[in-house]
């Protein structure tokens, strides 16, 4: 084959790896604000208003009084998730999730690192004090902001959304199959009554919120409801992988910033389809059901939280009350389930360019798991399948390149004796080819082929929740060593890469040589190249591409020796 061609191609794969390892996401402007429509009123019976209500025009209004009771701490429990919801401020404290540990239960032994070359010696630790806590969704500071606050901003006052909120009972405890609801209710002193009734199934990270609230006042109100997420980012060092930051789909456009990039405000408006905070794996995202258009906002602190505020405007007449409907989702970020809400969040799963590749080998990936019961051999049993669809392209393809090697002295003499020519040696290189009927691009071809099957790949175990902290052989064999235990991290004793980068070598031994020397030469070290790129990468990665070779080989062998 036309040896350039393939080192073009080689390098071009190698500087696309290291794009993608490197390579960071531009981040999206922000959209002009435009007015948005008031949510839904409806009139209610008048009540008098409290003694304590503040006169038109004063802000802030006096500060809330001090509740009879201190506030308690309510417990959601369900088999899916534990929540607690703070009475002071009706807001979240805390939403682990069940099926799903912050990390490993390991424990370094060594670790030695040169430069990006990072290896780990790791063990198990004990369960009883290995200290795995549940994966937990609300990222504040002591004494923060917490998410699910809610807040009046008026014309003639403020409700903050740190008052009193009383709940309708002490905890709730969800068996499968079951649904419950607890009902929050907070007066301001000016007479202002908010409502929020959480409705949860146990059997979904999808719960229903109702905001309600009520002018008891004896004028008119004007203002906006808001309805705050937060997290604190700070200090948080994401993987290549992950993103940290904000995310939503507003007019039918995805828009993303990642934390620390925002210098200023930033507003959305038009139709808000979701909105809410991403960490990678996991989100928390809050659907606005009832106002088909709201203004969204997002600030950052330096250093932290990143805070998005859903403003819906409203104007109440004394005896009025605005109803607003969301649905909140804190969880996985799991393609299936996010589908089945049938509300456009399944978006929020991004595997990149190759999309359309990816979600069919994700679940290609779960069909063949639900039978092995291991990602790892169904990484090896996909790996197999695909190898199969390019045999016959891989196999004309070393035909190719076996004939190609029978010209080489053919080609020599032409480019020594057109060397001062190059057009004229161009032309005679074709009309070889075309006489010996020989493609010299159809050794690229299924290299070429097969590049947007491995980006899809490289997307979904990187991506894919399915895959975080999905076992292959976790101990190496006959010790107690910790080793391929998350497939969706590196290989921490380096064994995979290293196995690879061999059987890349072996491989370029058993490609037929070029008949340029230095080209030679710089193929020979393309599998370096390779070895060095894929140390750090996810395991996952590094098993498909590593069997993948092996197959190449197996099939190389073959085709040299019975079929050429």
């Amino acid at each position: 084959m036309e040896n350039r061609a393939l080192i073009a191609l080689a390098l071009s794969f190698v500087i696309f790896l290291g794009f993608m390892y490197f390579g960071q996401k531009m981040q999206p402007p922000a959209v002009t604000e435009t007015p948005a429509p008031q949510a839904e009123v409806k009139p209610t019976t008048p009540v008098p208003a409290p003694a304590a209500a503040s006169a038109p025009g004063t802000r802030p209004g006096p500060p809330p009084p001090a509740p009879s009771r201190p506030s308690r701490d309510i417990t959601v429990d369900t088999p899916l998730y534990k929540a607690v919801f703070s009475e002071l401020g009706g807001a979240l404290k805390s939403f682990q999730l069940k099926k799903y540990r912050e990390s490993m239960p390991f424990t370094t032994l060594n670790r030695f690192q040169l430069g990006p070359v990072d290896f780990e010696v790791q063990r198990y630790q004990d369960p009883e004090q290995a200290g795995a806590s549940l994966k937990e969704l609300v990222w504040v500071k002591k004494g923060g902001e917490l998410p699910l606050t809610l807040s009046w901003e008026g014309q003639n006052f403020k409700v903050p959304g740190q008052i009193f909120y009383q709940a309708s009972q002490p905890s709730l405890t969800l068996k499968p199959g079951q649904t419950a609801s607890l009902k929050l209710t907070g007066v301001s002193p000016e007479g202002m009554v908010l409502t929020k009734n959480f409705t949860f199934k146990s059997d979904s990270y999808a719960f229903d919120l109702a905001v309600k609230v009520e002018n008891r006042t004896k004028q008119a109100q004007e203002g906006q409801l808001d309805l705050d997420l937060v997290a604190n980012y700070t200090g948080e060092e994401p993987s290549r992988f992950n993103f940290l930051g904000f995310h939503a789909s507003v007019n039918n456009r995805i828009d993303q910033i990642k934390t620390g990039s925002l210098k200023e405000l930033k507003t959305f408006s038009g139709k808000v389809d979701w909105a809410g905070l991403d960490e990678g794996y996991f989100m928390t995202t809050m659907v606005p059901l009832v106002a088909p258009k709201a203004v969204l906002t997002v600030k950052e602190g330096h250093p932290g939280p990143m805070d998005v505020v859903l403003r819906t405007p409203a104007t109440l007449a004394p005896g009025q009350d605005a109803s607003l409907s969301f649905t909140l989702y804190f969880g996985p970020k799991e393609l299936g389930d996010l589908k089945s809400l049938n509300l456009g969040l399944e978006r929020a799963v991004d595997f990149g360019w190759f999309q359309f590749l990816a979600v069919p080998l994700l679940y290609i990936l779960k069909f063949f798991n639900n039978y092995v019961h291991n990602y790892g051999w169904a990484i090896i049993i996909l790996t197999i399948i695909i190898r199969v669809l390019f045999f016959y392209p891989n196999h004309k393809s070393y035909k190719s390149m076996k004939e190609m090697q029978k010209l080489q002295p053919k080609v020599a003499k032409l480019r020594e004796k057109y060397k001062d020519d190059k057009e004229t040696m161009n032309k005679e290189l074709m009309a070889l080819y075309r006489t010996f009927k020989v493609n010299p691009l159809a050794g690229c071809l299924p290299m070429a082929m097969q590049l947007p099957f491995f980006i899809a790949l490289y997307n979904v175990l990187g991506y894919a929740i399915e895959l975080r902290h999905a076992p292959f052989i976790s101990t190496l064999p006959f010790t107690d060593i910790v080793w391929l235990a998350d497939l969706s991290t590196k290989d921490p004793l380096l064994i995979t890469p290293i196995v690879m980068g061999a059987t890349m070598f072996i491989q370029q031994k058993m490609t037929p040589s070029p008949g340029d020397p230095t080209q030679a030469k710089m193929m020979m070290f393309l599998p370096l190249i390779f070895t060095f790129m894929f140390l750090n990468f996810a395991s996952g990665l590094v098993i498909y591409w590593l069997v993948n070779n092996v197959l190449s080989i197996i099939q190389q062998h073959y085709t040299n020796k019975y079929l050429t």
